[in-house]
């Protein structure tokens, strides 16, 4: 694969569409839980420090002091979405890189080796991917090797056999 190719799939916004769009969804929904929670905390907190207020007052006081927070955390809420699913491409991207590779296996094709970047989490699931993939082609030679002797073999039977007579 060439350098801009990867260059290029390195900058792919969704490695994994589905995987990443959840997890942004279950940021998002965290978040709102968070703030659902809070909210309900902080109007108890006020109606419990002056019960003779009115509902209509402590959203009055509720709104007037944390609003502004709440947009203030609507703001940042994409950018934590963003780097999240950024980050989640070193992830998804190396899942994706193992599917593919397992893909090819089963399909009986060769493996090439999966190449993960220094540091990576995935490194030594790679490494004892890549010894499997080498077993596997190991014996898939010693298979076609012994099939080959036997089919040798045979032949030679055959051409004595035919002398023979």
């Amino acid at each position: 694969m060439s350098t801009a190719v990867k260059r290029e799939r390195r900058r792919q916004f969704w490695v994994d569409p589905q995987l990443q769009g959840s997890l942004a969804l279950r940021i998002v929904l965290y978040y709102l839980l968070c703030w659902l929670t809070f909210g309900l905390a902080l109007m108890t907190i006020a109606a419990l420090s002056d019960i003779h207020a009115p509902v209509t007052a402590v959203a009055s006081i509720m709104t007037h002091y944390y609003l502004p927070a709440v947009l203030a955390s609507l703001v940042v809420l994409p950018l934590i979405v963003w780097d999240s699913i950024r980050y989640s491409n070193r992830l998804a991207g190396s899942v994706a890189r193992f599917r593919q590779a397992m893909e090819r296996l089963a399909d009986g094709e060769t493996a090439s080796p999966l190449v993960v970047r220094k540091g990576d989490s995935w490194k030594s699931l790679a490494d004892q991917f890549n010894r499997i993939a080498m077993r596997i082609e190991e014996l898939e030679n010693a298979n076609q090797s012994a099939t080959q002797q036997t089919t040798s073999s045979a032949q030679a039977e055959e051409v004595l056999e035919a002398t023979k007579v």
